[in-house]
């Protein structure tokens, strides 16, 4: 039996203490697997804590014949950070959803704000399919990669699009304020 399957067999028996031992051994390996896939310690470090929680509660599950104690727990370790990914993902779009509802559309189109007729010409500055692409993410609320789907366009054209509108709207915009002032 291998050093790392070696501590398992501690943990069948309850022993703590080779527990915590095989968690500090291993913290800093698990630390940048989680790292890299989330790209935020703090995220990261609660990956892990909740990866030992996992592989504690868990680990009858683990064969020795299936293979290393290592390769089971970095598995959980990624397993765990892809989920987190997903779950932020998930909860950012209910809420831009959520928010996209709250929005009254007839409020500000009625509604004289102090700098639309800027927006508006800024607007009005762009080519037509930046300006189309803009309105569906912006307004209409639709994800980069609904637009491209929607309008038949690779994803890359989408992205082009919304960067070099994005930049053209924060140019005009910029240069009417200095006006203004």
């Amino acid at each position: 039996m291998d050093k790392g399957n070696y501590a398992i067999a501690y943990w069948d028996n309850g022993n703590e203490e080779h527990f915590k031992i095989f968690c500090i051994e291993n913290h800093q390996t698990l630390l940048r697997i989680a790292r890299r896939i989330v790209n935020d310690q703090q995220i990261a470090e609660e990956i892990v804590q909740d990866v030992y929680l996992e592989v504690w509660n868990k680990r009858s599950h683990f064969h020795q014949n299936k293979g290393k104690l290592s390769s089971w727990v970095n598995q959980i370790t990624r397993n765990r950070a892809i989920d987190r990914i997903k779950k932020e993902q998930r909860n950012f779009k209910e809420t831009v959803v959520e928010d996209h509802h709250l929005i009254d559309k007839e409020h500000y189109i009625q509604e004289d704000c102090g700098n639309k007729d800027m927006v508006i010409g800024a607007l009005q500055s762009l080519k037509t399919e930046q300006r189309e692409v803009l309105k569906l993410i912006y307004i209409d609320g639709y994800s980069q990669a609904e637009v491209a789907s929607k309008k038949k366009i690779p994803l890359g054209t989408v992205k082009s699009r919304v960067r070099l509108g994005m930049k053209k709207l924060k140019e005009t915009i910029d240069l009417s304020l200095i006006e203004l002032v």
